[in-house]
């Protein structure tokens, strides 16, 4: 599959490469809960044994996971996550609250809550810098200097689009990220 004309260039695409199927994503999604042994994995997601083998293979292959042995005869192996694996929580957090907030079911199995406070957590990704919560609002492209012409016109893409959604360009960057972080707490409440 061809994700993209430019995939040594796209960092979205590097990243589909590592962690690009639902498999993958709920083998770090029990990683983060403390899974670390195949038959573990293999029980609480009901995968094939062979498809599981595949998707840690090339977890460990792109520095996602490390294979510790646990057991010599026979050979068993822990799967813990790297630091590159660890930093993909923010990813996987984004996942819950998407689907929390647009493929809600009347059950509840399990909530996000902060460990020492209890309180519900809705996860929103923010500018490191400002803290402010970011939204498509407050966002634009810029090409860099070894940007394809596909690259380019992205970039374009998202200024004419971000020109034509914005009538008063200072009044709704100052007014975006705000709404996004009263649409946060407005679903923390409603928990």
């Amino acid at each position: 599959m061809k994700v993209s004309d430019d995939p040594e260039l796209c960092p979205v695409a590097r990243a589909l490469h590592c962690v690009g199927d639902s498999w993958t994503l709920l083998i770090l999604r029990d990683a983060f809960q403390g899974a670390t042994r195949f038959d573990t994995f293999q029980r609480d997601l009901g995968i094939a044994s062979n498809m599981l083998t595949r998707r840690l293979e090339r977890m460990v292959a792109n520095g996602l996971l490390e294979k510790f042995r646990y057991q010599d005869r026979p050979a068993r192996f822990e799967y813990r996550l790297t630091q590159a694996g660890r930093d993909l929580l923010p990813v996987i957090l984004t996942l819950y609250q998407w689907g929390e907030s647009h493929r809600p079911i009347p059950q509840r199995g399990l909530r996000l809550i902060d460990r020492d406070t209890r309180a519900p957590i809705a996860p929103v990704v923010v500018d490191a810098a400002t803290g402010e919560a970011l939204t498509l609002e407050c966002l634009t492209l810029s090409p860099g200097p070894d940007a394809t012409p596909a690259m380019h016109r992205r970039a374009e893409r998202m200024h004419a689009m971000r020109a034509r959604t914005t009538p008063n360009s200072a009044e709704t960057d100052e007014a975006a990220p705000a709404a996004g972080a009263d649409a946060v707490r407005r679903s923390i409440n409603d928990r």
